[in-house]
């Protein structure tokens, strides 16, 4: 993608109003929806504090959609199946993640903790008959002579938040429909179409439920 592709993407991107005072009708109007469609999570602190161990919060989210170029966002789509076949033998690799894992020492101690759980099921002789993954590929957009979407992260225990995530899209088109985002958008614009569907809540399912199955249950 040339320069010029650049250019013109920042100068036709929508561009949103940072005043508070124009926001907060949007803000009233999002955790109305959140509330009615189960875009929440426990409060934080619910674990110490007895009322709140029922309490519910809305989901922090944007107001309106992040503009991405089309382009990279099919790039990294069609993308994903080669990055899953990729981690999948990497995980099978063992001289590999221990060199590369082993030096961590106690720096990171959630994948520490990981490391040594596969450690110890090697040596046990642990059988896998067949093995699931769930993954999740996180992207932020370069904007430098070329615009290019860069991966930041690639994630191998990500399947909490898919039931939020599947509906972030219906809630934007909502708000679409609503508002058509006015006073909101200052520059630019936003189209339905510019929306695409989130199935990460079903994908997810029925990939869960294709490995129980694997397993030999098939109910």
């Amino acid at each position: 993608m040339e320069g010029i592709a650049t250019r013109e993407f920042l100068a036709q991107r929508p561009l949103y109003s940072q005043d508070t005072n124009e926001l907060q009708q949007y803000v009233e109007l999002a955790v109305d929806w959140e509330a009615m469609h189960g875009l929440l999570f426990r409060a934080p602190g619910s674990e110490t504090a007895t009322w709140q161990q029922t309490a519910l919060v809305p989901a922090p989210i944007t107001l309106a959609p992040s503009p991405i170029p089309r382009s990279s966002f099919d790039l990294v789509v069609s993308l994903q199946p080669t990055l899953n076949t990729l981690f999948d033998r990497i995980s099978r690799d063992h001289d590999f993640l221990v060199s590369t894992l082993q030096s961590l020492g106690t720096s990171d101690e959630f994948t520490t903790r990981v490391f040594q759980m596969y450690l110890k099921q090697r040596l046990e002789g642990a059988k896998k008959p067949c093995v699931i993954g769930i993954h999740r590929s996180d992207y932020l957009i370069n904007a430098g002579a070329e615009l290019q979407a860069k991966q930041v992260e690639f994630n191998t225990i990500a399947a909490s938040f898919a039931s939020l995530s599947a509906v972030v899209g219906d809630f934007h088109r909502y708000m679409l429909e609503r508002t058509a985002y006015k006073h909101l958008l200052k520059a630019g614009r936003i189209t339905r179409e510019q929306i695409p569907p989130n199935e990460s809540l079903t994908s997810i399912g029925d990939g869960i439920a294709a490995g129980f199955e694997l397993y030999g249950q098939s109910e």
